[in-house]
């Protein structure tokens, strides 16, 4: 007999880490937009396949066509029994970190001029991380089930 059971969604994130809107796909549909760390649903127990997503498709001018500019992670057959929890974070923990720091010291660098050898080392760096972020951007996220 299937019983109500309770999905929550928890985001294992930093500190300095900015709460993200992240959107909870149940079987492909829609089911809410998790605003802070948590989110909780209420379903039928059983077993279903869950997508957690961050962003979406971005338009390209007046002609239709768009980018899809998110990241995301699926989990296939998970089950959701009495209270599941799914807990996730981002896989790329050090790239992000590495992609912070270069952050700032080009944030630093508008003010203060740096070596050319810096623009050359942080431009491809950023083209490295832009390269495998759009390789990986649909096993973004680890997901990890709690029963």
């Amino acid at each position: 007999m299937n019983g109500i059971a309770t999905l929550t969604l928890r985001h294992k994130r930093r500190f300095y880490e900015p709460r993200l809107p992240h959107l909870l796909f149940v079987d492909g549909l829609y089911a809410g937009t998790m605003q802070g760390d948590e989110f909780s649903l209420r379903m039928p127990s059983g077993r279903y396949r869950l997508r957690v997503q961050f962003g979406g498709r971005v338009p390209l001018g007046r002609s239709g066509r768009s980018v899809d500019l998110s990241v995301s992670a699926e989990k296939e057959r998970v089950e959701v029994t009495g209270d599941t929890v799914v807990e996730f974070h981002d896989r790329e923990r050090l790239w992000n970190l590495l992609f912070d720091v270069d952050l700032l010291v080009w944030i630093v660098s508008l003010f203060i001029p740096l070596s050319r050898g810096y623009k050359i080392v942080s431009d491809a760096f950023f083209a490295i991380w832009l390269i495998r972020l759009i390789f990986i951007r649909k096993r973004y996220y680890k997901l990890n089930i709690k029963q």
